[in-house]
Order: C-alpha cells, then structure tokens, then sequence
C-alpha cells in the first residue's frame, strides 16, 4: 500500500483527507470523529479502533449528563471554568457547558488526588556595555511563574485533567496576580477534594497577605524560603551591597555635618581672634594718642603754657603769631 492511498476511516467509513488521517494502533481515525473523543484523553496512537469505538460510545452518552447538570457553584479561571453540581455530587472542567463541547461529567468521589503546582522560569538580567551583552555582577535575575492545576481522577478513559491557570507568565511584580492564582487555585482543590490544599514543587502555601508569599517564594532568606541557595546568596549580596551604600551615605552625611560644624566652629573662632586683635590694636592705639595728648599738655603745663614754633617764636596759643604754623603737639 503506497503512501498516498486512499485512506477511510474505521469508525465511520468516510474518505479521510490528506493531513486528516489520526492513526490508531490497528486502524486510521478521521479528524472529524477525534474532535468527539475526550480533550483529556491522550492515548489515541496506542488504542485500537474497538478502544475508540468504546469511547465514543460513553462520550454520547455523556451529552445527557451535561443536560442534566445543574450548576451549583462555578469557579473560573483564565483557561477554564470549574462547573459543580454539589446536588448530584459531580463536576466538569470546561469553556462552555453545552453538548457541543460536551464535557466529560465526573462524580467528585473520582478524584484521586488535586494539588496546584507552581513552576518558576528565572531570567538573568544583562545590560549593553560597547555593544556586548554583559551580566552584572553579582548575577541579577528575575523571576516568572505559572500555576496550574494537577487533577488526578479515576475514569476508563483518562488519569488526569492538568490545565494552567492563566495564559501568560506572571511577574514577580504581579504579587496581586499570583495571590489571585493562589486564591483561585485554593478554592478549585476545597471544592474537589474538601481537604486543605497542598502545593507541589516544594512551594511553601500562602502564608498570608504580610507575607507577599508568590514574590517572596524564591527571593532569598529574608523572605525563608529554601527555593535556591544560589538565589538566596544573589539577593542577599545585593542587599548587603544595597545596605552598605546606604551606610556609606549615613556616614558621608554624618561626616559632612560634622565637618560644616568644626569648620563653622573654626571659622568662628577665627572671626572672634581677628576681631580681638583688630579691637585691641584700635584700643591701644588710640590709648596711645591719648597718653600721648595728655603728656603733651602736661608738658605744655609745665613749660608755663608756652611753645616754640619752628620759625624761632615763643607762642602761647595754638597757632604761631608770627608765621601762622599750628602748635605741635
């Protein structure tokens, strides 16, 4: 048989297209009669066409189900809706619950086990420098996160029902975002097994608000979490480099202070000598001219009030009568 052969379909005869052909272990599935088969099945290539024939069976059967379902409590994440039925005990995981999806009905006593598990992508941080990429150093990363759901369950046709909370990554930034996942993801496991939830990958559950437990989960000792010595040494080097520069700053401010203060002091000082000096010279000059008046007018006292001009005259005034010279003192 050549590989371009006509191809039909084992469970409904059709013709199959080029491309349309799903092969089975003993046989070839159309792509019309894979899109009945359950979205969580995912043993097609290793089951035979009396398997598949089995499956659509039950998958006909359960479009009575979803009719019958009545929708007690939902809750909705960004990928899908948790739909519950607490009347009859049942639950499905679904977009729309409608039978044209037609979404597998499953009692709650067929969970096994239901645990949110968190996976955590760690992106370093580079910079350009003469237009090379360069890391810095010590190494700065940051971090990623996607919750999903790990739903083991006891059904003929699959074990487990995983799906992701959300579409896209969440920043560590995004603590409201996490705490939302986290809360969403709490409530889909009270509701499916009725325990306290439990969290895979070794991630601590939230501990609360205060906490900031989804940036807190990897960023070092200061947060207790064990999710990485090499994390933990990052970002406590950064926090002492962070801690030491604020320091050095309190010392170059206190330093500063201390510095403008001894020179204000100084300058003060300096300011107090000068006018001292300036004071004491001024006094001690004009003591000196007054000293110096005074013994002059004892002198002329003395001399019986007279004084001699530098024209030879005897004069008793303050200016010479002969020449008009003023009286020395």
């Amino acid at each position: 048989m050549g590989l371009f052969d006509k191809k039909y379909c084992d469970i409904c005869g059709e013709k199959i297209g080029l491309l349309g052909n799903r092969k089975l272990d003993d046989g070839n599935l159309c792509k019309e009669c894979a899109k009945k088969l359950s979205p969580w099945f995912e043993e097609r290539r290793h089951s035979t066409v009396e398997d598949i024939k089995q499956q659509l069976e039950y998958r006909e059967a359960n479009k009575e189900k979803v009719q019958n379902f009545r929708i007690t409590r939902r809750i909705t994440t960004k990928k899908y809706t948790v739909f519950l039925d607490e009347t009859q005990g049942n639950f499905t995981i679904a977009h729309n619950l409608d039978t044209k999806e037609n979404p597998d009905i499953l009692s709650l006593s067929d969970v096994v086990q239901c645990n949110m598990d968190v996976k955590q992508d760690r992106i370093e941080e580079t910079y350009t420098k003469d237009g090379k990429t360069v890391s810095y150093q010590p190494p700065v990363y940051k971090y990623e996160y996607y919750y999903s759901m790990k739903i083991q369950v006891r059904s003929p046709w699959f074990d487990d029902m995983d799906f992701q909370l959300h579409s896209f990554a969440i920043e560590q930034e995004n603590r409201a975002e996490m705490m939302e996942m986290e809360r969403v993801g709490n409530e889909i496991i009270a509701a499916l097994t009725g325990q306290a939830p439990r969290m895979q990958s070794g991630m601590p559950m939230n501990q609360g608000m205060n906490q900031g437990m989804s940036y807190g989960m990897n960023q070092g000792v200061n947060y207790g979490m064990n999710q990485g010595m090499q994390q933990d040494m990052n970002y406590g080097m950064n926090q002492g480099m962070n801690r030491g520069m604020n320091q050095g700053m309190q010392q170059d401010m206190n330093y500063g202070m201390n510095q403008g203060m001894n020179r204000g002091m100084n300058q003060g000082m300096q300011q107090d000598m000068n006018y001292g000096m300036n004071q004491g010279m001024n006094q001690g000059m004009n003591q000196g001219m007054n000293q110096g008046m005074q013994r002059d007018m004892n002198n002329m006292q003395q001399s019986g009030g007279t004084w001699r001009c530098q024209c030879g005259a005897e004069n008793t005034g303050r200016f010479c009568e002969y020449c008009g010279s003023p009286r020395p003192f």
